[in-house]
């Protein structure tokens, strides 16, 4: 039997994809990267999580991006990703799922920033499971995309940050390790061996920062391949994927709301 999906739109405006009519297995938050929300990346992502019997939002966090073109990551609140796992969770109430955050590239970095943050401040209720896909292991500056045209993508301040929280940037600032042993619920990561946009080195550094403080993550690194999966491996990824939110996001799963 086909898989069906439907959408429908969120009270904070992203677009949430839907398992048909069947009941969700979970909610996911799907953070996109340096593409931007309308380059169609994250609606696919979403629709492939709906296919598998998630719910996904599409959630874009950046604003005013040009036709045929990237936007900035410029100054980006990540308030707005918290307010979209809160929306989510309302989505999903009657249920009773877990919900999950998922992010690529600067989205990973994003989700893993997020999450470390409410988690450090106390905030409730967290995501209940955290993946990402080819993450750093620390902040970056802000993307300008005038500036990455050019061919040097760094080319501008490397000291003006990507991101703000709680209107500030204390602690999101470029060059601050990202600290994900903060977050106490399960975190997924996979990288390629081959990534030529965020070496696979960091990746391997905050895996192995996390489980020095004794929450090693499930990861997973791909031989041979780079920042885009072929689909083989992509195939392999996704199923993965599946198997780590259906577990925990399950009904039954135990899981902390707070630190």
């Amino acid at each position: 039997m086909p898989a069906t999906i439907r959408q429908s739109r969120s009270a904070i405006g992203s677009i949430i994809y839907w398992p048909g009519e069947s009941t969700p297995r979970g909610g996911i938050v799907c953070l996109h990267g340096s593409e931007g929300g309308s380059a169609g990346w994250n609606d696919l992502n979403c629709a492939l999580f709906a296919a598998a019997g998630f719910a996904a939002m599409a959630h874009s966090y950046t604003e005013g991006q040009p036709f045929a073109g990237p936007p900035d990551i410029d100054n980006v609140p990540l308030d707005g990703t918290e307010t979209a796992l809160s929306c989510m969770r309302y989505e999903l109430a009657g249920i009773g799922c877990g919900i999950g955050l998922f992010g690529v590239s600067r989205g990973a970095e994003h989700a893993l920033l997020v999450a470390q943050l409410m988690a450090e401040d106390g905030a409730a209720p967290l995501p209940d499971a955290l993946a990402v896909h080819s993450p750093p292991d620390m902040i970056w500056p802000a993307f300008i995309a005038a500036d990455f045209r050019t061919g040097q993508p760094w080319a501008g301040d490397r000291e003006r940050p990507a991101w703000s929280w709680r209107g500030g940037h204390e602690r999101t600032r470029p060059g601050l390790q990202l600290h994900a042993e903060h977050f106490p619920n399960p975190v997924f990561i996979t990288e390629g061996t081959n990534d030529r946009v965020w070496n696979s080195a960091m990746a391997h550094r905050l895996v192995a920062r996390m489980t020095d403080a004794g929450r090693a993550p499930e990861a997973h690194f791909f031989d041979g391949e780079g920042h885009i999966f072929y689909p083989e491996a992509h195939n392999r990824e996704w199923a993965l994927l599946e198997a780590f939110f259906g577990h925990h996001l399950a009904l039954s799963s135990g899981r902390a709301t707070s630190p």
